[in-house]
């Protein structure tokens, strides 16, 4: 609730007949813009000004673009390029239309446009019925390949039409209401308020009718499908509501037209950007064309031959869940030194709790536990402890296999519980696995694998973070020694002294 008072946006904002211009921080920012050699932004920043025009950053024609940690700007884009809309949003939007259009029609002694919202409530009435009846697998209902069912997308397509002809109707009374500024004094204690609820009208509207016109776009044969799901939640008012998205599972053409095809030249740097030794699967998701680019691969500076690579002996496999973990906490005691700092990387929350609880009270010394604390204060911690030579082991998982530099004797063991193979959980992903399978490719080799491969190399990364940093990894699974793919991942590792136990 207070998000939406203090919020701002290209919608909302007012600029120059806003009271606060000249003291606007973003203003400000922007002028400072205009005169600067060098921007730092993040990836949020750029992707946003350049889907919505262009209109922040300098022209992109006249821009080289350094993306550092580049192996999020797949991640970071696909959310960019995604939909949703709910039922109770549209309800909601609709009301603030007709009161803020009723307010301006009062000040400007017009008539009141009709919003039909006796139409759309119906409509909306019609499609949570036709929703109560699709299988929800917790909570979600994905449709195949992205293809909407009939009976939906005719309801759509009322709604678009309804509310189509509110947008219209607004824009026109948006219109006539600036006109009426220009001739007419109204007090900027009544004006700001309605022009930025006004804004935020018309982004309510227009974000609704483009999730909309997407449940009925027919995707491009022999093209990556978009991904389309509903989701189930409750409202606050109790009531069930039904979230409608819709994102492209494929970006890369995006991308290309938004930057690689205009920009003056670009860069991208991480320390983990080839997977498996090849950019394969960086060009793959953010369109880029082999031919067209340079690679290069430089070698570390860090001494990684005298780094133990320890494929633990371990009689279960990860995929027993039970039995792994119970060998997990048995043979962390033994491996553990507690008078020295430690990592222990997991992949699942559970078996962190459940490990956690087997080995807290033998380790003989602090253990922290993701969750317990902030990740900032959970570092202090063990950067304390350290410095009294106490031990402290750090059980974590995603978040401190990456960002995390724990130099020196903080850190001289790192252990990695099991490979991190994604599994297909969110709809993007699931639908990508469909749409590969149809066309007879292989998800778990084009995704899966690289994508394991390149999180064990940033995993391993947390231990030598400088030129005098010593230590050794542990890795308690046993597919790196009995799947077809264990040398690959093995070979795809900085030059470390790899031991199979």
């Amino acid at each position: 609730s207070l998000w939406s008072k203090i919020a701002c946006n290209r919608f909302t904002c007012t600029a120059k007949n806003c009271e606060f211009y000249n003291d606007c921080a973003f203003f400000k920012a922007r002028k400072k813009i205009t005169k600067a050699d060098v921007i730092v932004a993040n990836h949020d920043l750029i992707l946003a000004d350049l889907s919505t025009g262009n209109t922040v950053l300098p022209d992109v024609d006249e821009s080289i673009y350094i993306f550092d940690e580049a192996h999020h700007l797949n991640h970071k884009a696909l959310s960019h390029f995604s939909l949703s809309t709910g039922t109770e949003f549209i309800k909601t939007s609709l009301r603030q239309t007709q009161g803020v259009s009723e307010q301006v029609c009062k000040l400007t002694q017009s008539d009141a446009p009709d919003n039909n919202i006796k139409a759309v409530d119906d409509y909306l009435s019609d499609l949570t019925e036709l929703l109560k009846g699709l299988t929800f697998d917790e909570e979600i209902h994905l449709f195949d390949q992205g293809v909407v069912e009939v009976p939906i997308q005719a309801i759509c397509q009322n709604l678009i039409t309804s509310i189509g002809s509110t947008h219209t109707q607004f824009e026109h009374l948006k219109e006539s209401w600036s006109d009426y500024l220009k001739i007419k004094m109204v007090e900027k204690t009544i004006a700001d308020p309605l022009n930025n609820v006004l804004g935020e009208c018309e982004q309510h509207l227009s974000s609704i009718l483009l999730l909309l016109s997407s449940f009925l776009q027919a995707d491009e044969t022999g093209q990556a499908p978009h991904s389309r799901w509903i989701e189930k939640t409750t409202a606050a008012n109790k009531k069930t509501n039904y979230i409608l998205n819709s994102a492209q599972i494929d970006i890369s053409n995006n991308l290309d037209q938004l930057i690689w095809s205009k920009v003056a030249g670009a860069v991208l740097t991480s320390a983990t950007l080839s997977s498996l030794g090849s950019f394969n699967r960086l060009n793959q998701q953010l369109g880029l064309v082999k031919t067209d680019n340079q690679y290069l691969r430089l070698p570390s500076p860090f001494s990684f031959d005298k780094v133990d690579f320890i494929v633990a002996n371990f009689k279960n496999n990860p995929t027993q869940v039970y039995e792994h973990t119970q060998e997990v906490a048995a043979q962390l005691l033994k491996r553990i030194d507690n008078n020295k700092g430690s990592l222990v990387l997991f992949a699942s929350n559970k078996q962190m709790q459940m490990v956690a609880d087997l080995v807290e009270q033998k380790l003989g010394c602090d253990l922290f536990v993701q969750g317990e604390f902030s990740k900032k204060r959970i570092l202090e911690k063990h950067k304390n402890l350290r410095k009294q030579n106490q031990g402290s082991v750090i059980f974590g998982l995603d978040s401190f296999a990456e960002g995390v530099d724990l130099k020196g004797d903080n850190l001289t063991h790192v252990v990695i519980v099991k490979l991190r193979f994604s599994v297909p959980n969110s709809p993007i992903e699931k639908t990508t696995q469909d749409y590969l399978q149809s066309q007879n490719r292989n998800p778990f080799m084009e995704i899966s694998l690289p994508d394991a491969s390149l999180r064990l190399i940033q995993a391993c990364g947390r231990l030598i973070r400088t030129e005098t940093d010593t230590g050794k990894i542990t890795i308690f699974d046993n597919r790196l020694t009995t799947k077809f793919y264990g040398k690959q991942l093995l070979n795809a590792l900085p030059g470390y002294n790899i031991v199979v136990e």
